[in-house]
């Protein structure tokens, strides 16, 4: 008697089941993909492989599930005791794990041609769907997990959805739902739906985040800005390896900011893409081999305005300017001229304010060189960091409209 040779396809997956009568492909009933398998015998043996006590683990791997199989949803509010694999499975028809309870499930490389439905199902160990594929729609809402879910490089064809997803709060009530999004295959007519729910520990590297929906998410909070996940991740990883060069992954983060930041304005959420904004100029930054320069433009731009993001830090700055200036006219000198007479912090301070808003002056003229320097420089950076404050209120308040 011939056995199956599912394992010539996929050699990983070893079947003793005998050949199903008419495959071409000299697979048993489980593992054929011929659709006029009758589903009757199918379903008693899957049935058979469940039952199977000796085993530590259900082994689902390389099975062809026809459309017609699951009329009485097989797997619908299933506990599954076990680890189960699903590896390289396929589901021809609709796949119901409604409220079903895993241990650890392996869907790697498995294909949904028709609806998934993983709604309130729960997880209490590793969820790895990577490399899947879904044809058509995909459905979490609700679904807990309780440790890492792992979508690396998943095909999404049609629609996908997680919604309310339900992981385990920390001691601060914050949620920790753990996922991998990296590298995605996101087809032209696809839709990747993430909504109420935290993005806090989520990984989406060579995600092309301008495709992806965010309706009413939370992400990672980091020195009171939105940041990326991948963010924390690489300054972990610099903190952990401090010699390792992360160049190349600060300008992959810094993709993914942009693109973010382009997925909200393109929604008219100008006050989350200040943020994402912020986080591209930030890893511009520390990319540079000049970062660890004090006067690096962009380490400038960063202290002195938030990458035009802060009004209030260019508010702060702009009212330093003008007392340290003012503190500099007056110990460096500025005379009034009639009477002439040394003028004090008052007159100092209304002297630069009428001098940087270009007003003509015969009142008073600086005193020597240090005098004339500070006023020379006072109409260089009062301006300039006045021009930065309003850029940086522009992009908080004005382009919002």
């Amino acid at each position: 008697m011939q056995n199956c040779q599912i394992h010539q396809k996929f050699p990983n997956i070893q079947c003793n089941n005998r050949v199903m009568d008419g495959d071409s492909d000299s697979c048993c009933i489980l593992h054929s993909q011929n659709q006029g398998k009758d589903p009757k015998v199918f379903h008693e043996a899957i049935l058979a492989l469940w039952q199977q006590e000796e085993a530590n683990y259900y082994d689902f791997s390389g099975v062809c599930f026809p459309g017609r199989f699951d009329p009485l949803n097989f797997f619908k509010t299933r506990e599954f005791s076990k680890p189960v694999n699903f590896e390289n499975a396929i589901f021809m028809g609709e796949a119901n794990f409604h409220k079903a309870i895993f241990n650890f499930a392996n869907f790697s490389m498995v294909i949904f041609k028709e609806l998934v439905d993983f709604r309130g199902a729960t997880f209490w160990g590793e969820a790895n769907f990577s490399w899947a594929t879904f044809e058509k729609e995909a459905n979490f809402y609700k679904t807990t997990f309780i440790k890492e879910a792992n979508f690396l490089r998943v095909k999404i064809y049609g629609w996908m959805s997680f919604r309310e997803i339900n992981p385990p709060a920390d001691v601060n009530n914050q949620l920790l739902f753990k996922a991998i999004f990296n590298f995605p295959e996101i087809s032209p007519k696809a839709v990747l739906v993430l909504r109420d729910l935290s993005l806090a520990h989520i990984s989406f590297e060579g995600s092309d985040l301008r495709r992806i929906e965010f309706q009413h998410v939370k992400w990672h909070h980091y020195r009171s800005r939105q940041t990326i996940y991948d963010e924390i991740l690489l300054r972990e990883s610099e903190k952990k390896y401090p010699s390792a060069s992360c160049t190349n992954y600060y300008g992959e983060v810094e993709r993914l900011y942009r693109n973010l930041k382009i997925n909200y304005e393109n929604q008219g959420d100008f006050k989350n893409s200040g943020d994402f904004h912020y986080g591209e100029m930030e890893m511009h930054r520390r990319a540079s081999k000049w970062r660890w320069f004090p006067f690096y433009w962009n380490n400038l731009y960063r202290v002195l305005s938030g990458y035009g993001e802060r009004p209030i830090w260019a508010l702060g700055w702009l009212a330093a300017f003008f007392m340290i200036f003012t503190c500099f006219l007056a110990w460096a000198g500025l005379e009034i001229i009639d009477p002439k007479h040394s003028a004090n912090f008052g007159n100092s301070f209304f002297y630069l304010l009428q001098k940087v808003t270009l007003q003509r002056l015969t009142w008073a003229e600086p005193v020597g060189f240090a005098g004339k320097l500070v006023a020379g420089l006072s109409v260089l950076f009062i301006p300039g960091q006045a021009a930065l404050f309003l850029l940086a209120l522009r992009n908080r308040l004005g382009r919002r409209r």
